[in-house]
């Protein structure tokens, strides 16, 4: 990409970009951005202990310009140690970030950005700093963080157009490489709706145009696949298609002036809105108990999806909605009298309506995409897909934090006689194993007779039966780290306090998606019993897509957004992004699905496999005082050590005490208690 350099030290050009400023920093302070400390890189010599700060500088800074990278890279860690001005550290980490870089080390690449951030806020405002965090967050696999900065950056229209559509035009890359097509023709044409006037419009097709030019072919084609050659005068399709018929005409055609400078033609920017000739309306229908009992919760469906629906017209692009009510008596025969437009169906969210829907043949005509967390006796993937939150995500998710985060190898489940306890302990079981986590102890209990709790718990344990006649002997640490509790909110707080009668202070609780609704609703909860606790969910209100949601919300002067408003929203936006002709096939469901990776979801987001099976990538979050907060994966396992080390001497002082009452006969000792 050719583009004029500019300097990290340039200043912001209005109050707004230091506002900008300030609201990515509290991001980095909050985890939206993470901020990893640097990490010693390996390189082959090492300076000097007795070398002075400035001949350490010009060691650094020759190696910088030869490009021996991971010897620069050291010294300038080594440097940063150092006191120095403030320009100087400001060079230190811009080259440490760089050397870094090269060195293939991303995390120590990402870290010296964000510190460079910290030190000097004013990096935001250049497309320097920008290029390199994006190559860096590509390089280390992170679509989360990837995903993060594009919003940010989206969102704040106070900062230079050049680093925004520059930004847009890299996001875009990223999204083309991995096979996601349709994501970043979206990115690039919002953005492009975006530029302040024609003049900069006509930078970025400009400068786009010189991208495609360098595109491999095959990429090219991908993308030329999706906007098709019907001489749409929108961006990025024009230049799409003139650069597929450029390289028709002369396959050896070099870099030369960009198509858009010839003055017999008109630029995009003269055509006017982005999507203002874009593709023709997308039909959408929606299965809905639109009245009954689960009325409420379907009415927040359809709003979010208007809502999505407004948004979409706003950028020229034409979505109609049929909302059915499956509580009428001919809602079948109302789905069937559809145009074969409406290709794709939301819904239902209930199983009686969704094996009607099976019995009744719809699913060979439909392509249909249930709110159900499973599709029954229905092939996912095959005939029916699925946007909703399975409990294979939620277990998955419960799985991972407490292998792959917190280092517990060894689980346990405490689930109520039910058929949700059975179930949801099954595919918890399951996960674990798939995972490799031994499964230590499992016990049911009857989900009514509190009473008859305390015993489940001392079962789950192993409590010797000899501390029911001696309270005060030692009882052994139990061989697993995490408790499975599949059980709702109400009767968790009841159920998990009985452990701390038995020293179980130091486990770990992981409870479902139950909690975390519960826990939305809920204020001045007692969350004693709940330091060491994590339960999945959909929704985080301060998500980047959640806060756009409700500012939309909010414009409306409606209530808050939820999870079930963003599942409205989110699914218009997908069926939109989907495009599925009448004639579609589950084969070409399947191959749409892997291109809408990219897709912006304002709840937590859902990916598809090959085959079409979704897989949502959950929130976690810890039960507190006023509701719920993320779980902070390090903060979770310090604080778990602490209180296993505390466990652990509790432990040891009374076997200490039982010795010393077996050897001296008394009753007393001189062993003190050990301090925490």
């Amino acid at each position: 990409m050719k583009h004029t350099s500019r300097q990290y030290g340039a200043r912001p050009n209005s109050p707004k970009v230091l506002a900008a400023l300030v609201l990515l920093l509290s991001l980095i302070s909050f985890g939206c951005v993470e901020l990893n400390l640097p990490q010693a890189s390996q390189a082959p010599l090492e300076a000097p202990l007795e070398q002075s700060t400035e001949d350490l500088a010009k060691e650094a800074d020759g190696f910088f310009t030869s490009g021996n990278f991971p010897q620069s890279e050291l010294l300038y860690t080594r440097l940063l140690e150092r006191e120095m001005s403030t320009d100087e550290r400001l060079q230190a980490l811009n080259r440490l970030a760089v050397s870094a870089f090269n060195s293939r080390h991303y995390y120590q690449a990402k870290s010296a950005l964000d510190r460079l951030v910290v030190a000097d806020g004013t990096v935001l405002t250049t497309w320097r700093w920008h290029e390199l965090y994006i190559k860096t967050l590509g390089a280390l696999n992170r679509p989360d963080l990837l995903e993060n900065h594009r919003v940010w950056l989206a969102s704040h229209v106070e900062l230079p157009f050049e680093v925004r559509s520059r930004a847009a035009m890299a996001f875009a890359g990223v999204y083309t490489q991995s096979g996601s097509m349709a994501r970043a023709i979206e990115i690039l044409a919002q953005a492009h709706g975006k530029a302040p006037d024609r003049k900069a419009k006509a930078a970025m097709e400009a400068e786009y145009a010189e991208l495609l030019r360098d595109m491999p072919s095959e990429q090219l084609q991908g993308l030329a696949s999706l906007v098709g050659t019907a001489g749409s005068a929108t961006f990025p399709h024009a230049l799409i298609q003139r650069e597929v018929q450029r390289r028709a005409l002369s396959p050896r055609a070099d870099a030369g002036s960009p198509l858009l400078a010839q003055s017999s033609r008109n630029t995009v920017a003269d055509i006017g809105s982005p999507l203002a000739a874009g593709p023709g309306a997308v039909h959408v229908a929606l299965v809905l108990p639109l009245t009954g009992r689960y009325a409420p919760t379907a009415v927040k469906v359809l709003r979010g999806a208007e809502i999505a629906q407004a948004r979409l017209a706003a950028s020229g692009r034409q979505v109609e909605i049929k909302a059915i009510n499956v509580d009428a008596p001919d809602w079948r025969e109302q789905l069937k009298a559809l145009p074969q437009s409406y290709s794709v169906v939301g819904g239902p969210m209930l199983v009686d309506s969704f094996r009607d829907m099976l019995k009744g043949g719809v699913l060979s005509s439909r392509a249909v995409f249930a709110f159900l967390p499973d599709l029954g006796e229905a092939q996912e993937g095959a005939q029916a897909w699925r946007f909703f939150t399975s409990p294979s995500d939620q277990m998955r998710a419960l799985v991972d934090l407490s292998a792959d985060q917190l280092g517990i190898r060894s689980v346990a489940v405490l689930a109520p006689k039910s058929r949700y306890g059975q179930r949801m302990s099954e595919v918890f079981q399951a996960e674990a194993k798939a995972k490799g986590l031994r499964l230590a102890s499992s016990e049911f209990y009857p989900p009514g007779d509190h009473p008859r709790w305390l015993h489940s718990v001392s079962r789950l344990l192993k409590v010797p039966d000899a501390f029911r006649r001696n309270k005060n002997m030692p009882l052994p640490m139990p061989d697993f780290g995490a408790v499975f509790v599949p059980e709702d909110w109400t009767q968790s707080e009841l159920l998990v306090s009985n452990f701390h009668f038995f020293e179980g202070q130091h486990l770990v609780f992981l409870g479902t998606e139950l909690w975390s609704v519960a826990l939305d609703n809920s204020k001045d909860i007692d969350d004693t019993y709940f330091q060491l606790a994590a339960c999945p969910g959909a929704w985080w209100p301060d998500a980047p897509a959640a806060k756009a949601l409700q500012a939309l919300v909010a414009e409306k002067q409606q209530d808050a957004a939820d999870f079930w408003l963003a599942l409205g929203h989110d699914f218009i936006n997908f069926a939109t992004l989907l495009n599925l002709p009448a004639d579609w096939t589950p084969a070409q469901v399947n191959t749409r699905l892997q291109a809408a990776r990219g897709l912006e979801f304002s709840m937590a987001p859902i990916a598809w496999d090959a085959e079409g099976r979704a897989h949502q990538n959950l929130y976690l979050f810890s039960p507190r005082k006023e509701g719920k907060v993320l779980v902070d994966p390090a903060e979770l396992r310090a604080a778990t050590d602490k209180a296993k080390s505390r466990r652990e001497k509790r432990l040891s002082y009374s076997r200490q005490l039982q010795k010393d009452k077996k050897l001296s006969g008394a009753s007393g000792s001189l062993t003190k208690e050990p301090t925490e």
